[in-house]
C-alpha cells in the first residue's frame, strides 16, 4: 500500500472532512488568486477557520479511537508494548492536523497570491 494512501487511513473518517472541504477551499482560494475582489475575503477566512477546527476536531476524535480501544485490548498492554502502543497511535492521530495543515498552506499561498493581485 502506498504510504500516502496509509497516511489517509490513519487518519479515518476525519480525512475525508478535511478532504471536502479542503478542496472546496482551495478551489475558492485559487478564484480568488485569479480575480481578486475584496468582498470574498470574509468567505476565504471563514473556509481556512473551518478547515483548521476540522483538523483539530480529527485529532481529538483519532486520539479518543486510541484512548477507548487500548482498554479493550489487554494484550496491547502487556510487557513493554502498552507505550508503543500509545505512540503510534499518537502519530496516526495527528494524520488530520497535518492533512489539514496542508490544505491551510495552499489555501494561504493562493490567498496572498490574491492580495497581492488586488494591490496592483
Amino acid at each position: 500500500m502506498s504510504s500516502a494512501l496509509q497516511f489517509f487511513m490513519n487518519g479515518g473518517f476525519p480525512m475525508f472532512v478535511i478532504l471536502v472541504f479542503g478542496l472546496v477551499g482551495a478551489v475558492s482560494a485559487a478564484r480568488y488568486a485569479w480575480a481578486p475582489g475584496p468582498g470574498r475575503l470574509s468567505y476565504l477566512g471563514a473556509l481556512a477557520v473551518v478547515i483548521g477546527l476540522a483538523g483539530a476536531t480529527g485529532f481529538a476524535t483519532d486520539l479518543m479511537a486510541v484512548c477507548t480501544q487500548v482498554p479493550n485490548h489487554p494484550e496491547w498492554t502487556e510487557g513493554s508494548s502498552l507505550g508503543m502502543v500509545l505512540v503510534e497511535g499518537l502519530g496516526e492521530s495527528l494524520s488530520p492536523v497535518v492533512f489539514a495543515g496542508g490544505f491551510l498552506l495552499a489555501h494561504g499561498l493562493l490567498v496572498a497570491l490574491g492580495l497581492k493581485r488586488l494591490a496592483l
